[in-house]
């Protein structure tokens, strides 16, 4: 039988825009939820006018610091940018199964693990139910990459491997920079976000050790948070990236690349 999650209940939620209570179904963009087509409107404006001039990145606190600072050594970055658009097709698509406050990096991820075409959309909606429900059992305000990793974490099993063609999705006609999207977060899903970052932070010389290849070092976070679930072992981060490792192989990556890392998940979890 298929899983049906409601709607949340509409006391429990705020407008991310206008913090008004949400009388009715909420309108989802870039992982937030809105009282109207005008409130998600608003937000969507105020990304794409960000003047990155007068952000101040360090105001977010050392943990964002020392997370974005991953990508000034990584030798992955020019493919980072090269897939981006593509990896980003079904971040739209994806909000009709949120129920709940998500991180936009996350929702990027799932998309970016249907990116090949390998892993069926029905895998993805099984880790938005687990996630969200992680989120629910810990009182937390949504999903975050930690709580998404959580949810990954426990859900991986099958660790063989089976070669796929890649069939890479028509990018986007609206590409979503979510890269800046930490800048309009509401304040206590941020926190909540960087607590959990700092508490999987020292989860990183453990998963530091099991890598001799390039990996992507936000993705090096999110194995680290994956740990903070105890359902979690050092045996399955091993085993994920040694099968990363394999599909890096089958593209012609120079290494764990972002979208190879959530590729190999989504291959690691069985379909229900």
């Amino acid at each position: 039988m298929k899983k049906v999650i409601p709607e949340p209940h509409p006391a429990q939620q705020s407008c991310a825009v206008c913090g008004k209570p949400i009388p009715k179904t909420p309108i989802k963009r870039m992982g937030n939820l809105h009282c109207s087509v005008y409130c998600a409107e608003q937000g969507r404006e105020r990304m794409k006018n960000l003047d990155l001039e007068k952000i101040d990145f360090a105001a977010l606190g050392p943990v964002v610091d020392r997370f974005m600072s991953t990508c000034q050594v990584c030798p992955l970055v020019r493919k980072c940018r090269e897939v981006r658009s593509f990896c980003g097709a079904y971040f739209e698509e994806l909000h009709d199964y949120i129920s709940i406050r998500w991180c936009c990096h996350a929702i990027y991820a799932l998309s970016a693990m249907l990116s090949d075409g390998s892993v069926p959309l029905d895998t993805v909606k099984t880790v938005i139910w687990k996630a969200e429900d992680i989120a629910r059992q810990n009182a937390t305000t949504g999903v975050s990459i930690a709580v998404l990793g959580m949810a990954e974490g426990e859900m991986m099993e099958d660790f063989s491997y089976t070669p796929f063609p890649d069939i890479q999705p028509a990018p986007p006609a609206e590409e979503h920079d979510h890269y800046l999207a930490c800048i309009q977060c509401d304040k206590k899903f941020m926190d909540e976000c960087f607590k959990l970052t700092e508490e999987a932070e020292k989860n990183l010389p453990k998963i530091d050790a099991l890598l001799d290849y390039p990996y992507c070092g936000h993705m090096r976070y999110e194995m680290a948070g994956m740990l903070l679930s105890p359902l979690v072992t050092i045996n399955k981060i091993k085993q994920l990236i040694e099968k990363a490792r394999v599909i890096a192989q089958e593209k012609d990556y120079k290494g764990g690349h972002f979208r190879i890392h959530y590729i190999a998940i989504g291959r690691s979890i069985k379909n229900l």
